[in-house]
């Protein structure tokens, strides 16, 4: 009744089913953990299964730090275990709407005490939540600093490639984009079959339109694109960040 999963493995499970048309008849709901959750994810999740997705954000080495609350999209900060910090580059508290590094101090680990240990990604401070809970509130797991796009100018964003729709313009399987300098992405694809001129030049046209014509691109087709060793997919990585 309940499935625990990578968002890019329920990525995949949603469009399997969507061509099939077989569904998980007694699911209730689906949670997600390790990778960001894209909203085009929740928004297919609905659509094709009919259940809703929660998300949890956690480190091995803090356990829990956010949950998803059960009334909102937000995650609430499991602030009886720890304490969240969401720091800007000159290590100053971000507010609502700004998006910083998260810094962990564990409250109950008397064996191997965290104290402002930087856990390696970013996220975007959320408002308080209408819920009424007091805990506070993360809108957004953005990633690492390795998933961070790198702009020619120096200034940074964060693409969110899972949800484009390129299975809109050909039939891709498998996507990921690698920023190698900061005029060139190599953009990774694996397609069911060898796609047409009309189609890579779609492809073209949508991946120049939302890196905004900023970049040069090169199409390389895979087999296959492999996860990491923690099983770990990742659909934007920049070789020059940070």
């Amino acid at each position: 009744e309940y499935l625990l999963t990578y968002p890019s493995n329920l990525r995949a499970l949603l469009q399997r089913s969507a061509e099939t048309g077989r569904k998980p008849r007694k699911l209730r709901q689906v949670s997600c953990m390790t990778e960001v959750l894209d909203d085009s994810v929740r928004d297919a999740c609905r659509e094709v299964w009919g259940v809703p997705v929660v998300q949890s954000y956690s480190a091995q080495e803090a356990g829990y730090i956010a949950i998803q609350c059960p009334e909102h999209n937000g995650l609430h900060v499991q602030s009886e275990n720890l304490i969240v910090e969401i720091l800007d580059d000159d290590g100053r508290p971000c507010g609502p709407g700004e998006t910083g590094r998260v810094v962990v101090t564990t409250l109950h680990n008397f064996a191997t005490p965290l104290i402002r240990y930087e856990v390696g990604d970013y996220a975007e401070v959320g408002a308080p939540c209408p819920c009424g809970r007091s805990l506070p509130v993360l809108s957004r797991i953005m990633g690492r600093v390795r998933n961070m796009l790198v702009l020619p100018s120096g200034e940074t964003a964060w693409p969110s490639v899972g949800g484009w729709s390129v299975s809109d313009i050909a039939p891709i399987r498998q996507l990921q984009c690698i920023q190698t300098s900061r005029e060139h992405i190599e953009v990774k694809l694996v397609p069911e079959r060898p796609l047409t001129q009309e189609e890579e030049a779609g492809l073209r046209t949508l991946f120049d339109d939302k890196f905004d014509n900023q970049f040069d691109l090169t199409l390389t087709y895979c087999d296959e694109i492999p996860r990491s060793a923690r099983g770990k997919y990742e659909d934007f990585k920049s070789e020059i960040a940070g």
